[in-house]
């Protein structure tokens, strides 16, 4: 009976075309007809993209992956094959084809089936972005009598050429590809405007029934994809846009096969090696623009990553976990920044995204407060840098690793030794934990934290007078940790990790641009911060090789059990910060080092390895990728000396003043330069000074120079 109907419709549909009655009945259904400006392509859901800093594509997010491209910059074949195969009266007709539309209908109703279609790419265009969802859904009467008045209501308002753009931008390709551009990409790694016969004659047969033709599913949707390919191919020569014998040779071509050859080869959609940068990202945007925005604005999102950079940083992470595998290690992660502006160059927040046994998907680098570790003594940098802007110390200060008694409890270093009265620079170069502890009690526990918080380390200390604090077991954001490290390299400024240089809509339109000068506060001076730097590359210099003779500088950091080790650090324009551990997805410590924890219960988020140092780390996993990253750039100067920073002659008896007989070493001009005589600040159990006598025939002292 509706399908008798709807031949009444069309019969009665053809008499009133042309007649005054057509005006009230098209007034009635098409009256709400949206404006060009409501469908247009410009106002489609559109793909998101997230690109490297060079503009290679990262990761795209979507509901309905379209890019919306202009007609010109779809291939004519694509519009020939599909207007082959949908409408091949499209430039003739009025929106509906009638002829078309009554001989499927008899044959709908003769067969007892609706399958034979009559929809004109017009109707098509009605169906998917007028209708809206439920009545495009319905098989009412009335439906598609709206259907075929808006057709013809559409044709005089837009131009034929209007109407195919829509189409192309709006269809259906199945796996996730909507409209001409994302289909293109999805099945062939090429841009809509460079499809070829073969690549346009297949996506014309799609929009059909996606689904069913879908060329990376199962053996039978593979053969109803070469049969429905068959069909487009038949139909264009029927129409002689191609000949026969091309038709032929392009059916018997390899193109599936590659198509699935392509597919298998290509990473997961959301790729293992980037995953947590882009999670990173979509967060950001999502608190910024909303998951709307994010996921069909169509936004472009140019980012700081590098993903060389990146993919090396995953290299070596990798192969550090693979070397200290034996030892318990299962994880790592590395962070790399430029000093001077924070923006993070890569990004590896575990070693295995996808491995739930070891939390994969937690970000170790501090972007996510789950992912806050302990890092060991790279802490007392904050120590020394707040002593000595305080003028508590200096570099040449002796400094105690002889008594172990500090405040009622008793304190010992890695190796158990004792090395007496030793300078902080020789401290600092071997992370000796007494001296460190001792300094921490000079300098107090407010004045350092207060140091670190100023420098951008937001970690709330659990127990700021405890001096053990300097030897690093509160968790910090590894992220915060290097964007403060990177303040004595870029001259005293804090800097914040960004991970976005600028973000355009779908028209192109900026909506945000990183401003590497904004919000940039000078927090230490640049004199202090040329100091660490300088005491800084002692480590480097003692553990690190070649490097020594580099502008290197870093620090290790080993926590209690082995749980963590840490080698961070810096250049002049790039900062690098990484890690090695153990970490199980349950509560239970399965590392087998669990009887290494002995001041804590061990358990799977906090689980001992066997002996791991942070200078392992820095050998096995820093040091190689700076060796690689610095294979394809170029080193940078030497950090330059400011002039309030300035050199003298010291004694090694007590670090005070000589005129000549000492070593070279640097100061802060004025309040920072030794105050006493050489001689004249014995340590406790000091022999007395004796100066030395000058021998007749020594030869004049050399001027003064840098030190280190």
């Amino acid at each position: 009976m509706r399908m008798s109907l709807m031949a009444l419709i069309v019969v009665s549909t053809v008499g009133l075309v042309g007649t005054g009655a057509t005006i009230g009945i098209v007034d009635y259904f098409a009256g709400d007809l949206p404006s060009i400006n409501a469908i247009q392509t410009s106002n489609l859901i559109q793909t998101t993209r997230i690109l490297d800093r060079n503009g290679d594509l990262i990761e795209a997010l979507y509901h309905e992956n379209r890019t919306v491209v202009p007609l010109s910059k779809i291939s004519l074949k694509l519009q020939r094959a599909t207007i082959d195969t949908e409408d091949r009266t499209f430039y003739d007709n009025s929106g509906v084809d009638y002829r078309r539309l009554a001989i499927a209908i008899v044959y709908d109703i003769t067969h007892h089936t609706s399958t034979l279609g009559g929809s004109t790419i017009t109707q098509q265009v009605v169906k998917n972005d007028v209708l809206d969802t439920d009545e495009a859904q319905s098989r009412t009467v009335s439906r598609k009598f709206r259907e075929l008045l808006l057709a013809e209501e559409m044709e005089r308002r837009y131009t034929k050429q209007q109407i195919l753009e829509l189409y192309l931008n709006t269809i259906n390709y199945g796996n996730g590809a909507y409209g001409a551009e994302a289909a293109a990409v999805t099945y062939f790694q090429v841009h809509a405007g460079d499809l070829t016969w073969a690549q346009a004659s297949f996506l014309a047969g799609l929009p059909q029934a996606p689904s069913s033709y879908n060329p990376f599913g199962t053996p039978d949707q593979q053969l109803a994809a070469m049969d429905r390919w068959g069909q487009v191919l038949d139909g264009m020569v029927a129409v002689g846009d191609l000949r026969r014998s091309e038709a032929d040779a392009i059916y018997a071509s390899d193109l599936l096969k590659k198509m699935v050859a392509v597919r298998q080869s290509m990473p997961a959609a959301h790729n293992a090696v980037t995953a947590h940068f882009v999670d990173y990202v979509e967060h950001y945007i999502k608190l910024r623009y909303g998951e709307q925005a994010l996921y069909e604005g169509g936004l472009q999102i140019t980012t700081t990553l590098d993903l060389k950079t990146q993919a090396t940083a995953d290299k070596w992470v990798k192969a550090g976990v693979n070397t200290y595998a034996r030892r318990g290690v299962n994880n790592g992660a590395m962070l790399v920044m430029n000093p001077s502006d924070g923006e993070i160059l890569a990004m590896v927040g575990s070693a295995d995204y996808y491995n739930a046994s070891i939390r994969g998907q937690i970000n170790l680098t501090g972007m996510d407060p789950l992912g806050w570790r302990g890092v060991g003594s790279s802490f007392k940098v904050y120590t020394y840098g707040a002593a000595l802007q305080a003028g508590i110390v200096t570099p040449a200060s002796l400094v105690n690793d002889q008594t172990g008694v500090i405040g009622g409890h008793s304190f010992s270093d890695w190796d158990g030794k004792h090395e007496g009265y030793i300078p902080l620079r020789k401290a600092l170069a071997e992370s000796r934990n007494l001296p460190a502890l001792w300094t921490y009690s000079l300098a107090g526990g407010d004045r350092i934290v207060s140091f670190m918080h100023n420098l951008g380390v937001t970690a709330q200390i659990e127990n700021p007078e405890g001096v053990a604090t300097t030897l690093g077991h509160d968790a910090l954001s590894m992220s915060e940790h290097l964007a403060a490290y990177s303040a004595f390299d870029n001259g005293g400024y804090r800097v914040s990790p960004h991970a976005v240089l600028r973000v355009t809509d779908a028209s192109g339109k900026v909506l945000e641009a990183l401003d590497a000068s904004a919000g940039r506060p000078q927090v230490i001076s640049p004199e202090l911060g040329y100091m660490m730097t300088d005491l800084l590359r002692g480590p480097v210099k003692l553990y690190l090789g070649g490097l020594g003779s580099r502008p290197v500088a870093g620090k290790s950091g080993t926590t209690e059990a082995y749980t963590g080790s840490i080698f961070i650090g810096y250049t002049p324009d790039i900062a690098v910060a990484a890690s090695l551990m153990h970490i199980d997805a349950g509560p239970t410590c399965n590392s087998g080092y669990a009887y290494l924890a002995t001041n804590f219960p061990p358990s799977g988020w906090q689980c001992p390895t066997s002996v791991l140092f942070g200078e392992n780390v820095g050998i096995s996993v820093w040091k190689p990728f700076l060796e690689e990253y610095y294979a394809s750039h170029p080193w940078p100067a030497m950090w330059a000396q400011p002039a309030g920073v300035v050199t003298r002659q010291v004694c090694s008896y007590d670090g005070g003043y000589v005129t000549s007989g000492g070593y070279n070493e640097i100061f802060l001009k004025g309040s920072g330069e030794p105050r006493y005589p050489c001689g004249a600040n014995p340590y406790p159990g000091q022999k007395p000074y004796t100066p030395p006598v000058p021998s007749p025939s020594a030869s004049p002292s050399p001027s003064p120079s840098p030190a280190h």
